[in-house]
């Protein structure tokens, strides 16, 4: 496989997340796969799994027991407590040339899956605006969202990014590319940082947070600590952040449910140490209070 053409895509976690971007793939014509191991793997070829209503028609392959050529291009979906089982699973499925993104939450699962792949086959990618939930072998989605993808003169080349961007066109998936990815990487990670664990503590959908009461106070306040830290850390967000992220929560379905928020409802653990973990030992590294994220930490945790 060249750099320039990419046919084939390998999809680590089938959630809500994982699931949606398999169909969309599929649907552009892309040889798509799901990595699973073990028990999962079996799970899901039996699942009968559909995204909004339409049978999802991607291959389960299980390194186990399972071979296949080299896919082209790794997006990987999974939790990030799931992150290091993800990328053993699917080690037998990559070559030299298959290229990298995830779409998970948080400032660094690309540099780890960098440090097992090798950081030039890694671009840097964030997911906005999706709405997506799984209900058993059911994926729902109101919204695809927007995939904002880079890199960074230690990453991936312009070559990939480019293939990257024309095999996301073939998959109706938008995209776009903006100069400063690291300012992007921070107003994302702002972002969750806010959301989600507001509307996981409150309980409340997306709409709830564009009016004045006390999801939104929270939330605005989740932002400003955020803002603090990322001033000391030399990647200023500012006033024009919080407008931006205001302006994409209004576009939002107000029915909405963030991913921590269906994580919380589910009994599943929490993310916590991505967001107000990190903001925490960051205030403490350079003397700023992060007194709400600290609170999100001990609810969340």
């Amino acid at each position: 496989m060249s750099a320039q053409q990419i046919r084939s895509v390998a999809i680590v976690g089938a959630g809500a997340m994982g699931a949606m971007y398999a169909a969309h793939f599929v649907d552009g014509g892309l040889e798509t796969v799901l990595v699973a191991s073990g028990e999962r793997a079996e799970r899901l070829r039996h699942a009968s799994l559909t995204v909004n209503g339409t049978p999802l028609t991607a291959s389960v392959v299980d390194p186990a027991r399972d071979e296949r050529a080299p896919v082209d291009l790794v997006v990987v979906a999974v939790k990030h407590h799931d992150l290091t089982a993800a990328l053993d699973d699917v080690t037998p499925f990559v070559g030299p040339d298959t290229t990298y993104v995830s779409v998970l939450n948080g400032l660094d699962s690309e540099e780890r899956i960098a440090e097992r792949f090798g950081s030039g086959s890694v671009l840097l990618c964030i997911a906005l605006g999706m709405a997506a939930q799984r209900d058993g072998s059911a994926t729902t989605y109101l919204s695809p969202g927007r995939l904002v993808i880079g890199t960074t003169a230690e990453l991936a080349s312009g070559t990939r990014l480019a293939a990257v961007g024309e095999a996301l066109d073939r998959a109706g998936l938008v995209w776009d590319a903006p100069d400063d990815m690291e300012h992007e990487m921070w107003w994302k990670f702002m972002v969750n940082t806010a959301i989600n664990q507001a509307s996981a503590v409150m309980r409340r959908p997306y709409g709830d947070f564009t009016v004045a009461g006390p999801a939104r106070s929270l939330m605005m306040a989740l932002v400003d600590e955020v803002i603090a830290v990322s001033r000391a850390e030399c990647v200023p967000l500012g006033e024009a952040d919080r407008d931006r992220w205001d302006e994409v929560l209004r576009s939002l379905p107000d029915e909405g449910r963030t991913s921590m928020l269906q994580d919380v409802l589910a009994g599943r653990p929490t993310e916590v140490a991505l967001f107000a973990d990190h903001v925490i030992a960051l205030g403490t590294q350079h003397g700023i209070p992060t007194p709400y994220n600290q609170s999100m930490s001990w609810l969340l945790s």
